[in-house]
């Protein structure tokens, strides 16, 4: 798994493209966004995005140090659903 690097002050907006598991005809119909661990003033989940086959979130927030995993889970038009995860690594940038 990649390992992406924030800064704790900025918001920034990661995003999953979804075009090569969608098969011809299949929509995104729902999106959920979960982050691990919570805790306080961990990362914070805000707006979510919505480009086409690519979803993401905006984030905020974080602990210096602290590593967290991002998670979008979607359901389909054709009743199916798949989870993809992102690692986070909060540091000075």
């Amino acid at each position: 798994m990649t390992v992406f690097a924030k800064d704790p002050s900025s918001e920034v907006d990661f995003s999953v493209d979804w075009s090569d598991w969608l098969v011809d005809g299949e929509a995104i119909t729902s999106t959920a966004w979960a982050v691990a661990p919570v805790e306080e003033n961990g990362l914070i989940l805000g707006v979510n995005v919505d480009n086409g086959n690519a979803r993401g979130v905006y984030t905020s927030g974080g602990v210096r140090g602290h590593r967290y995993r991002l998670s979008c889970l979607i359901g389909t038009s054709d009743n199916r659903t798949a989870e993809r995860s992102l690692s986070i690594r909060v540091m000075e940038l």
